[in-house]
């Protein structure tokens, strides 16, 4: 049974680091060196463990300073409730160089212990997107000099899951560049669900537009914060919009075009398109789940289904023979283009026409070429919503004779399975919309009427009323 003082000592450091008073640390830690390594919080950390959280480099390399020489051997042992040792939360940033540098000197095993998942520390530096402790880790586990295999055991988690796809799923974009570059057979790597680093990309639409939703979200709170009636008030409102769309303008661009790099070398290496296309050749009919979707999608096709034109330009770039994927249902890349109403990339592969003729003459697995597709049933078209029925149908229109015009010429075979062309198949499913349009339109004609009606009288009444109103006396 612990002895009462020793609880009472561990929960005064306790104490002292949720209360950020590092002097008493200090003193505490100088007076009981053994407490270091006591496991203090209720997720079994240690004193150094919650010091390496708080990013205190120096009050790190000071505890270590008083660690005794005969507890080195243990550093690597020590582990949380998520099995993580101290070089584990020191490498989730950069500023913790030093720390973990002289973690290294007292214990080199710290180097590849693995947490819970499987995960070294050079992997915490990749999740947190701390380049210069990832760099520096890389360097320490001379990976360089490792073969593939062999360092694949050092990026890569017990799932699969390798440093790359980390860094792409939290959206570090920078880093993952890096990684592709310096250790290129990571872009062909699967995770559990079997996906692939451009397949987590081409699922992220929010990576390539945040910095504008961003940029809307601090207008949009400016605009609501904004008071017109001080002083200079709107003079302030201009340069604070100023700033939010125009500062930091350079950075911005430098990590767009990481980003942008980052497509292109991936697109470049991933292989995923091979192994898909054997796939859907051997099984084109098996249904797949909705959470085995997206293995069994080929980034080209990830990306189109939430509008990544970046992704979609960068396989037109590198990789344009993907486009003769189908999906399981057999469509093509302007099958899925058009059902999911992102016209743009539609326009995008229509422009290359050598590689679109065959793509516009294609049909699905029952049958529907790119104009039937006009038609169906569309997915996550949220903006229709707050469309009236009317605009509704004119786009719908619009569209079935874009892709009419563009593929009257091509389409080999006019009727489907249901023995309907696609003009039939239009009218059957916005027959109801049709209805919908009708009534709105009827609608807002009786408005109109009432509303012109109420303005004549007004208007009337105003014409013939004498200006300051009749007198009172006479009347007249």
């Amino acid at each position: 049974m612990a002895d009462y003082n020793d609880i009472s000592r561990v929960d005064d450091l306790y104490n002292a680091l949720m209360h950020k008073n590092y002097s008493e640390v200090r003193r505490l830690c100088l007076a009981h060196p053994e407490d270091l390594l006591q496991k203090i919080s209720i997720y079994n950390d240690t004193a150094l463990h919650m010091t390496a959280h708080s990013t205190k480099n120096d009050l790190v390399l000071d505890l270590l300073k008083i660690l005794p020489a005969e507890s080195n051997p243990q550093l690597s042992d020590v582990k949380n409730d998520d099995g993580n040792t101290i070089l584990h939360e020191v490498a989730a940033s950069d500023a913790m160089k030093d720390a973990a540098e002289e973690l290294l000197k007292r214990n080199g095993h710290l180097l590849t212990a693995s947490n819970n998942l499987g995960e070294k520390p050079i992997f915490c530096a990749a999740r947190y997107g701390q380049s210069q402790m990832f760099e520096f880790l890389a360097k320490e586990m001379k990976l360089e000099e490792l073969s593939p295999e062999e360092s694949k055991a050092h990026l890569q988690r017990k799932d699969g899951t390798t440093v790359l796809h980390i860094s792409i799923a939290t959206e570090c974009f920078e880093l993952a560049r890096f990684i592709v570059i310096r250790y290129p057979y990571l872009a062909g790597q699967r995770d559990q669900l079997s996906m692939t680093a451009l397949q987590y990309l081409a699922c992220n639409p929010t990576a390539f537009r945040r910095r504008i939703i961003q940029k809307q979200e601090e207008l949009i709170e400016l605009l609501c914060s904004s008071n017109f009636e001080e002083k200079q008030g709107l003079k302030q409102f201009f340069i604070r919009t100023y700033d939010i769309f125009f500062r930091d303008k350079n950075r911005e661009r430098y990590e767009l075009r990481k980003l942008y790099e980052l497509v292109e070398l991936l697109v470049e290496k991933d292989a995923s398109w091979n192994m898909i296309e054997k796939k859907e050749g051997r099984n084109s009919q098996e249904s797949s789940t909705t959470k085995d979707e997206k293995r069994n999608e080929s980034p080209l096709f990830l990306a189109t289904m939430i509008g990544i034109t970046e992704i979609v330009e960068a396989v037109l770039k590198y990789k344009p023979e993907a486009l003769k994927h189908t999906n399981k249902d057999g469509m093509n890349i302007l099958h899925v283009a058009i059902l999911y109403r992102y016209i743009d990339i539609f326009d995008m592969v229509v422009e290359h026409k050598v590689l679109a003729r065959r793509l516009l003459s294609a049909t699905d697995n029952k049958k529907n070429s790119v104009l039937h597709m006009v038609s169906q049933k569309r997915k996550s078209q949220a903006s229709e919503k707050i469309q009236s029925p009317a605009f509704q149908l004119r786009n719908e229109l619009v569209l079935f004779e874009k892709v009419k015009s563009a593929s009257k010429n091509l389409i080999t075979n006019p009727l489907n399975n249901d023995n309907k062309t696609a003009e039939e198949l239009f009218a059957t499913a916005n027959e109801p919309l049709h209805k919908e349009g009708k009534q709105w339109v009827m609608e807002t004609i009786e408005n109109c009427t009432i509303l012109s009606v109420f303005i004549a009288t007004v208007a009337f009444a105003a014409a013939y009323t004498v200006p300051g109103g009749p007198d009172q006396k006479t009347g007249s």
